[in-house]
C-alpha cells in the first residue's frame, strides 16, 4: 500500500479493521486475493473466503465481514442469488468481472450489489473501492450507470424478485426532477447538475439536504443506490 493511501485510510479515523472476505470459484483468483487482502493488514483483514458454490451464507454470516468481494465469472445463478440474499440482509457486496456481460452486471448491481470492478483494475482502485463500499457508496462507471437508469426508465421501475414493495418518500415536483437529472448525470459536478436544472449550487445543495433526509442516506452515492436497490423510478 503506498504511503498515499495509507494516509487517506488513516484519515478516516476508523480504527476498527475493515474486513473482506472473498468469494469466487476459481481457485487462483481466490488464493490471489487472498494474498493481496491479508497484505493490507492491520487496515484491511482478510474475514475469509469461499467458492461461490454452494451458497456460503453460514460462513459469511460467522464471518461477520463488512464488504463482500464476489467474483461475477462463474454460474450466473448461484452468484445472483447470493447477491439477492445478502442484500436482504444488508451486505454490502463489490463485484470482479474479466467478462463483458454487461446485462448480467446490471443485473446484478440491480439485485442489490454496490459496485463492479473489471479486469482494467488495479490494485490502488480496489483498495478504494473496498473504502468507499464500505461506507455506503456506490462503485460505479457512469455507462454502468446510465444503463441501468435506461433500463428502470423503460420498464417504469423494476422491484426486485421476491422484496416488498417499496413506496417513494413524498418529494415535490422540483426535487422529483433534481433526483431523475441525478440518475441520469451521476458522475457529474454539482456544478453542471444546477446548471442542468437552472439553479444555484447553493440552492442544489439545500434541496439535496432535504432529499438525502427523505430518504434516510447521507450523499449522492447514498441517494442513487437506495433507488437503484429498490427498483424505483422517479420521473420528472
Amino acid at each position: 500500500m503506498t504511503m498515499q493511501m495509507q494516509q487517506s485510510l488513516a484519515a478516516d479515523g476508523a480504527d476498527t479493521p475493515l474486513r473482506v472476505f472473498a468469494i469466487s470459484d476459481f481457485p487462483l483468483l481466490l488464493a490471489a486475493l487472498a494474498t493481496l487482502l491479508a497484505a493490507q493488514a492491520p487496515r484491511l483483514v482478510l474475514a475469509g473466503t469461499a467458492a461461490a458454490t454452494p451458497p456460503p451464507l453460514d460462513a459469511l454470516a460467522a464471518a461477520d465481514s463488512d464488504v463482500v468481494l464476489l467474483d461475477l465469472d462463474g454460474d450466473a445463478a448461484p452468484a445472483l442469488a447470493l447477491i439477492r440474499a445478502l442484500a436482504a440482509r444488508g451486505g454490502k457486496v463489490l463485484l470482479l468481472t474479466r467478462q463483458q456481460e454487461r446485462a448480467l452486471q446490471d443485473r446484478a448491481i440491480m439485485l442489490g450489489a454496490r459496485g463492479l470492478l473489471t479486469r482494467d483494475t488495479d490494485t490502488a482502485q480496489l483498495l478504494t473501492a473496498i473504502e468507499k463500499v464500505r461506507h455506503g457508496q456506490l462503485w460505479l462507471d457512469r455507462d454502468a450507470t446510465g444503463r441501468i437508469f435506461g433500463a428502470l426508465s423503460r420498464h417504469g421501475g423494476m422491484p426486485l424478485p421476491d422484496a416488498a414493495s417499496v413506496v417513494p418518500p413524498p418529494l415535490s415536483e422540483q426535487e422529483k426532477k433534481i433526483v431523475a437529472i441525478l440518475m441520469a448525470n451521476s458522475g457529474e459536478p454539482a456544478k453542471l447538475i444546477a446548471g442542468k436544472l437552472h439553479i444555484s449550487e447553493s440552492t442544489l445543495r439545500n434541496h439535496l439536504t432535504v432529499i438525502y433526509k427523505k430518504f434516510g442516506v447521507s450523499n449522492r452515492h447514498g441517494l442513487l443506490g437506495y433507488v437503484l436497490q429498490h427498483g424505483l423510478l422517479l420521473p420528472a
